[in-house]
């Protein structure tokens, strides 16, 4: 993943550095490298590859938090998250960002729908969730605590998942014609994967995206739109 943003920002012509770090390293010296690459470098965005190796992942909300807000391209961290949610941010979450692109691109109107959204997270759910209360749709957000999934699932006219999670959505759970869109990622037996159960919905299904193929090359699109707008905005406070 880490390889197609690299590919795609040097073929816009956005320089690129990428900095890897063993997966032993700790929290403090990890976060010293952020605050130290900030400093050294002139940059239009920073991004951190999440998730984080796994003993820092309780720790991940404080070290993505160490983003300035100007660079913060993916709205990770806590003050670029919370305008998400005001509705008061220049940018917008580059897999929001995706999502909301397709549904654009493919002239789905949202009036009066019925969209369920299953995820919570902070890439996808809590950022997606704050930017369709402002669309005239009647949504459910369903994380862990849902109980019988499928009742929400089963009226929905869209449905939108982020959880990473295999086959958390099946051709049973859907009615026919529905827009499914998967933003999730797995991986088995050495493959990727999404969330949904492609060859099965894809059946009853009126759109459906891929994966891979589907959300995450135009997250990445978006992920350069979003450096592209906060290099533009620097320039523009420094005059």
């Amino acid at each position: 993943y880490v390889r197609q943003k690299q590919k795609a920002a040097e073929q816009i012509g956005v320089e690129f550095l990428r900095c890897a770090y063993p997966t032993a390293i700790g929290k403090d010296a990890l976060i010293a490298e952020i605050k130290k690459i900030q400093k050294r470098h002139k940059l239009s965005g920073l991004i951190i590859q999440l998730p984080v190796p796994e003993k820092l992942w309780p720790h991940t909300r404080e070290i993505v938090n160490n983003i300035d807000i100007n660079i913060d391209v993916d709205c990770l961290s806590h003050l670029a998250l919370g305008k998400v949610l005001m509705n008061a941010s220049p940018l917008v979450p580059p897999t929001p960002g995706a999502i909301l692109e397709i549904l654009r691109y493919y002239k789905i109107n949202l009036k009066g729908k019925n969209v369920c959204l299953i995820g919570r997270g902070d890439l996808i759910g809590r950022p997606l969730t704050a930017i369709l209360t402002h669309e005239p749709v009647a949504l459910s957000v369903h994380g862990r605590a849902t109980k019988n999934l499928s009742d929400f699932t089963k009226t929905a006219d869209i449905i939108i998942t982020g959880v990473g999670k295999k086959n958390i959505l099946t051709a049973p759970m859907v009615k026919k014609g529905v827009v499914v869109i998967d933003a999730g990622i797995t991986f088995a037996d050495k493959k990727i994967g999404g969330d949904v159960d492609f060859a099965g919905v894809a059946k009853k299904a009126g759109l459906i995206t891929p994966v891979p193929g589907g959300v995450g090359p135009i997250t990445v699109a978006k992920l350069l739109e979003n450096t592209i707008i906060s290099a533009e905005n620097l320039c523009t406070n420094c005059l």
